[in-house]
């Protein structure tokens, strides 16, 4: 499957004046690959769903084993010991794999921006994007009626506010234990890819050269618990929640995607109760100029902050498992 190039921008200065090579480089290598239009995503869809029939056919696997990258590819192992036919099918997959990823870089870069002005690297935002990404390519089933973009957007999404989360825990820790533990991360990562598995504290200790005592303090500060409600900008009124929520507007120059969210959520708003259509609706900012926050919703309904905030996650919770989306720990 060859891919569509054509010139790209100069590199994009981003709003905190980052301007350091990698980050230039990857804005204008995202540029370089075509945005997949509504037939183009059809296409590969139907490419996907394909290529995971033959392998599950070749596999024997169950009924009901998820259409899903992760589940039918990552259930072939070896390739080469199948038959022709399904190695094509897994070279297909593959190829649709990346074609999806590709065409959604900008995505994830838009994304990665509108969290720029928290203080965090946009180099780190831009990375746990592409994680938000892969993992959406992963565990995207084509069989369930969605738009890929709009399937993305809620992983994208979710790995930056990770990313947010994790640089807000370590705004009064030292810069040289910052760069440990982000050290770390990265080496965990590593490992965990090599080994299939999560690495021991002895391995990791043994890759960074440290001791496991010190690996274990260093975790134990990546992990330390962050209070979503306390106030942020000086603000009593607005909390590190409020202000995540607030801003998980869809990108409005990502027209398609926009245009399919609303429709997906026009269709599934209907399965919530009145009450959490309204506090959806308001907190999200749907078909409103702009979201409520969670004290105007309180004083407009009668009821305490926190019970606001429960009525969303409940909300949340049912439009997760509607989409086939694991419900993600966060605020």
């Amino acid at each position: 499957m060859t891919k569509s190039v054509r010139p790209g921008p100069s590199p994009t200065l981003t709003p905190n004046g980052e301007t350091d090579s990698l980050v230039g480089l990857y804005f204008r290598d995202a540029s370089r690959y075509e945005l997949l239009g509504d037939k183009g995503e059809q296409r590969l869809v139907r490419q996907l769903t394909r290529s995971y029939q033959v392998i599950g056919r070749e596999l024997a696997l169950p009924d009901d084993t998820p259409q899903t990258y992760r589940e039918i590819v990552g259930s072939l192992g070896d390739a080469c010991t199948f038959s022709t036919r399904c190695r094509r099918a897994y070279h297909l997959a593959r190829a649709c794999r990346t074609r999806l990823v590709e065409s959604n870089l900008r995505l994830a870069v838009h994304i990665a921006r509108r969290y720029s002005h928290y203080g965090i690297p946009m180099a780190d935002l831009i990375q746990d994007a592409n994680v938000g990404l892969i993992k959406a390519v992963e565990r995207f089933d084509p069989t369930r009626g969605f738009r890929f973009s709009t399937y993305a957007y809620w992983w994208i999404s979710e790995e930056v506010k990770r990313c947010l989360q994790r640089g807000v825990r370590l705004v009064h820790t030292p810069e040289n234990v910052v760069d440990e533990i982000r050290q770390l991360r990265k080496v965990s990562m590593r490992l965990h890819q090599a080994l299939g598995r999560a690495p021991l504290q002895s391995e990791l200790a043994r890759e960074m050269e440290a001791s496991p005592s010190r690996i274990g303090e260093l975790r134990a500060l990546a992990s330390r618990e962050l209070s979503v409600d306390a106030p942020v900008s000086g603000s009593a009124d607005i909390t590190l929640s409020d202000s995540l929520s607030a801003n998980e507007q869809l990108a409005p120059e990502h027209s398609m995607a926009q245009r399919d969210r609303k429709k997906t959520l026009a269709g599934i708003l209907g399965q919530l109760t009145e009450r959490e259509q309204t506090v959806l609706s308001r907190r999200f900012g749907l078909g409103m100029s702009e979201p409520d926050t969670l004290q105007v919703i309180s004083d407009d309904l009668g009821i305490s902050r926190e019970r606001v905030r429960q009525i969303e996650k409940a909300a949340i919770r049912k439009l997760q498992s509607r989409l086939g989306v694991a419900p993600l720990n966060g605020p």
